[in-house]
């Protein structure tokens, strides 16, 4: 499967793909060489608890912190947010004096705002050269990418009895879909960069017309997904499943399939050009951690085969390693990365823009009293 290289990376300064990289901080670095790791034999880690502040998906790597834990005689355990802007607005406030020691789930969406709250203690990881350099940060190792994904609309056509196959078309079904707050939720703000994308300059007065068609706005992820999307699995878990299209992923229908959802039952990912956003998301070590080392194991262990290879049938993104098979997990239903052009954007207008974009969407929100 041919993997798009990383578009523009988002947000001020951070630009991805292909560029050198910044030194790591020296006594980081120092300080884990000297336990001895070589990339195959773990150090030992007897008695200590790691911590994991994930934004709500890290329970699909269960099974590998299982495996960490025979490597490394250390503990994982996880504290779960709601979305990365949770997880984001936690570390901040608990900076220099976490109650967790990794950081999973801030992305290139939410980098330079990460970078500003200044959560991250910078580590390169001794096994950073399996990392496809599409996927590498251009500003140095604050964080390390761990896996990436579309984000994207779906749509259930059976339920909805129609096909959308443009953003324009959505405004149709606008009492029908239910998306994400972009101030608290990556894919919401993918979303919205999507039909900033697309519509330019006229992009509130497409968002005017969601709201007055009767968009539905949810905080994050989970609540959008699991709790209103007919075409997800949270219908066979007691959700509503009053909306038949979603701010999800592109990967998302072929993972329902891989699960057992009936193929002539899925919904449909829409991949019109720039109605999708390519996030990659992180695994980083938390600013003032007691657990140094056992951060930087945990690190070193998300870029093993053992762990990537969860990336699709775990988590529903793709792998950042090279040489990870994901056709085994989404098959002929995965709409295949290469063959729709995801949204683009100017480093500098984004640095320069996002914030005054997320005010205007915010002043239209309360406008139309849509959260």
């Amino acid at each position: 499967m041919r993997l798009l290289p990383v578009l523009a990376a988002i947000l001020l300064t951070t630009t991805l793909a292909g560029c050198s990289l910044a030194p790591p901080a020296p006594a980081v670095q120092e300080s884990y060489q000297a336990r001895g790791f070589d990339g195959e034999t773990w150090p030992r880690l007897d008695n200590v608890t790691l911590t994991i502040l994930d934004h709500g998906a890290f329970g699909a790597f269960d099974d590998a912190a299982r495996l960490f834990e025979a490597l490394t005689g250390a503990q994982v355990v996880h504290v779960e947010a709601d979305d990365s802007g949770s997880a984001l607005q936690r570390a901040a406030r608990e900076k220099g004096d976490p109650t967790f020691d990794v950081i999973y789930g801030i992305d290139n969406v939410l980098w330079t705002r990460a970078l500003d709250e200044g959560i991250f203690e910078p580590y390169e990881p001794l096994l950073a050269d399996r990392i496809d350099p599409a996927y590498r940060f251009a500003n140095g190792w604050e964080a390390t990418p761990v896996d990436h994904g579309f984000i994207g609309v779906n749509v259930d056509e059976a339920k909805l009895g129609a096909q959308v196959l443009s953003l324009d078309e959505l405004r149709a079904h606008a009492a029908s879909f239910v998306t994400q707050d972009p101030r608290t939720s990556t894919p919401g703000l993918g979303f919205l960069l999507a039909t900033i994308a697309t519509y330019g300059d006229a992009w509130p007065a497409y968002w005017s017309d969601l709201f007055e068609g009767g968009v539905l706005v949810t905080s994050g992820w989970t609540e959008a997904y699991e709790q209103h999307f007919s075409g997800g699995y949270g219908v066979d878990y007691g959700g509503l499943g009053d909306r038949a299209i979603v701010t999800s992923y592109t990967s998302s229908p072929a993972y329902e399939s891989y699960f057992g959802r009936d193929p002539s039952a899925l919904a449909t990912a829409l991949v019109a050009p720039e109605s999708t956003f390519h996030q990659i998301q992180t695994m980083g070590v938390a600013k003032g951690t007691k657990n140094l080392a056992a951060a930087q194991a945990w690190i070193e262990f998300t870029l093993t085969e053992d762990f990537q290879a969860l990336a699709a049938p775990g988590n529903a993104v793709y792998p950042v390693t090279i040489g990870i098979d994901t056709d085994t997990t989404y098959g002929e239903h995965d709409p295949e990365p290469g063959t729709f052009a995801p949204a683009q954007f100017d480093a500098e207008t984004l640095g320069a823009q996002l914030e005054g974009w997320i005010a205007r969407w915010t002043q239209l929100c309360e406008q139309h009293d849509c959260a």
